[in-house]
């Protein structure tokens, strides 16, 4: 639609001022290296169509007389994705098309300030990607639309790639120094961690006090956030398939072959059922070399993405329950924060009984944000959570411990109603436990009658815990925090014994004088009891 004689790109050498290329509308590229004093046109691009589109002209990051180029011919029914490079100022040109596959218009292209073999193209359908200088391309589009990339950037100080659609979009790669291993040569072809970058130490702000902003309704909507903590980019190597898969793949090619497919075996059978399949972790040790955290990876070959929030695992109970509704504002169980310091990263397989470590460990920098820096001993602080943590482990424990023990007893009265030789005081002794349980959670959890009234009372062991830090603090303790803890530890260590002696004992003689009168089984009894 333009009238010819237009220019449509300009890019100046970042290594050699002055020298600027220019490219317009009409198939011309010219070059000035006096800064636009004089001006040269460079050879024709080789076997374009006559005044086809520049997209776009790129001096290259590392020499002044390397420059790259994008013609576009879709106007008279040519789409082929036309890209060159030369290295001697426009004199010739080289294309560089590789791969790429016809009907691909290229917009825009950068090259890495640090690997020049590795080039990012925007283009008709999808972001790609070059370790080789144009030898092979790759898509770029892991949660991209299909849509026409317009222009694209490199963010430097976070080695980002920013995307910009046709549709209106911003489109955001963080970190993409896992491709720039790939053209180094310095990435572990076998699989395993690739480098990533440090990972910033803080506890992200929650907008509305629930993800998504809710309260404001759908037309409040905003892109979601990157992930906090810590990204790898994992390489998972091929697994190794289970015997059923092995036998389904043998079977299948003695059908391609025309041949029976015989019996595997009952005993086989069995065997491949009882088989576990892989499973692919990341293992994250601290800077004493205690390991952290397990973070899952998905048991399949391939790159893929996967985050470590920057904290240890969650003291809750263990639940697989999976309630239709939950609130918004109702978050997965989280742990205390790490400290800041010195992490590494290692991919390990498992299968059976082995556990296999594939390529090298990767260290990495957990680093407080500036504004965090130097105010606290970190460490100290993720100690005392820790210690907080492990208490709350403790009474959660116990208190499911309880809940168990509550049902028990439901199954014991059960139980007695269906056994008519039974003494009838055994109603009385359930009742007794009945009794007990309610007195060691008052202890533990506080009044509910109270609650439900809102009325006050005496912190219970669990409300002293749970006030005793906040996972959201990167500050030390305060002194009432710390008497809290002092206080919990202490109350709980004593109803703990206490609760250890009616379970292994009070309870269980209970159980035992059931059992005797012929009772029907319930839970919690022995085999053989």
């Amino acid at each position: 639609m333009s009238k010819y004689a237009t220019l449509t790109t300009i890019s100046e050498s970042p290594v050699a001022a002055g020298t600027i290329y220019a490219g317009s509308d009409d198939g011309l590229i010219h070059v000035t290296r006096d800064g636009g004093g004089t001006w040269t046109r460079a050879a024709d691009l080789p076997e374009v169509p006559e005044r086809s589109f520049i997209n776009k002209v790129v001096a290259s990051e590392h020499d002044a007389a390397t420059v790259f180029a994008l013609a576009d011919a879709h106007k008279v029914g040519d789409y082929t994705p036309y890209i060159f490079r030369s290295d001697d100022g426009g004199a010739s040109w080289t294309s560089i098309r590789g791969d790429l596959p016809d009907g691909e218009i290229l917009w825009a292209l950068q090259q890495d300030h640090v690997e020049p073999g590795l080039l990012i193209l925007a283009g008709e359908t999808s972001l790609w990607f070059t370790v080789n200088g144009g030898g092979s391309w790759h898509r770029l589009n892991a949660g991209a639309p299909t849509i026409a990339f317009r222009d694209v950037q490199l963010q430097r100080r976070d080695d980002d790639i920013v995307g910009g659609t046709f549709g209106r979009g911003v489109w955001i790669l963080d970190d993409y120094g896992p491709l720039r291993a790939l053209a180094a040569g310095t990435a572990d072809p076998s699989g395993g961690v690739m480098p990533l970058r440090d990972a910033w130490w803080y506890v992200p702000e929650m907008i509305n006090q629930a993800s998504g902003r809710p309260t404001l309704g759908s037309d409040a909507w905003e892109g979601e956030n990157p992930p906090f903590g810590a990204t790898f980019t994992v390489h998972v190597p091929e697994l190794r398939e289970t015997a059923a898969a092995e036998r389904r793949a043998a079977e299948r090619d003695l059908r391609a072959a025309g041949r029976d497919v015989p019996f595997p075996g009952y005993e086989t059978l069995r065997e491949e059922r009882a088989e576990a399949g892989p499973r692919v972790l990341l293992r994250i040790t601290g800077p004493d070399g205690d390991v952290v955290r397990w973070v899952d990876v998905p048991a399949r070959e391939g790159v893929h993405r996967v985050t470590w929030d920057l904290r240890r695992p969650a003291p809750n109970p263990v639940s697989f329950a999976n309630p239709s509704f939950r609130p918004p504002w109702v978050t997965d169980p989280q742990g205390p924060l790490a400290a800041p310091g010195r992490y590494s990263a290692q991919l390990v397989l498992v299968y059976g009984g082995e556990a296999a470590e594939e390529g090298a460990a990767r260290t990495f920098d957990v680093m407080p944000v500036p504004g965090l820096a130097g105010r606290a001993d970190f460490r100290a602080v993720a100690a005392y959570h820790a210690r907080v943590s492990e208490l709350r482990r403790e009474i959660s424990i116990t208190s499911a411990e309880m809940s168990q023990a509550s049902e028990r007893i439901r199954y014991m009265r059960a139980a007695l109603q269906r056994t008519p030789g039974a003494d009838r005081s055994l109603y009385a002794a359930l009742d007794e436990l009945d009794g007990r349980l309610e007195a060691f959670r008052l202890r533990l959890n506080g009044d509910p009658v109270r609650g439900s009234l809102n009325q006050s009372q005496t912190p219970s062991i669990s409300s002293r815990a749970n006030g005793a830090a906040a996972w959201g603090a990167t500050q030390p303790p305060t002194a009432t925090q710390r008497e809290n803890l002092r206080i919990a530890e202490s109350d709980f260590g004593t109803l703990r014994s206490e609760v250890a002696d009616f379970l292994g004992s009070t309870m269980l003689r209970v159980e035992n004088a059931l059992a005797e009168t012929g009772a029907p089984w319930t839970p919690g009894r022995r085999v053989g009891g």
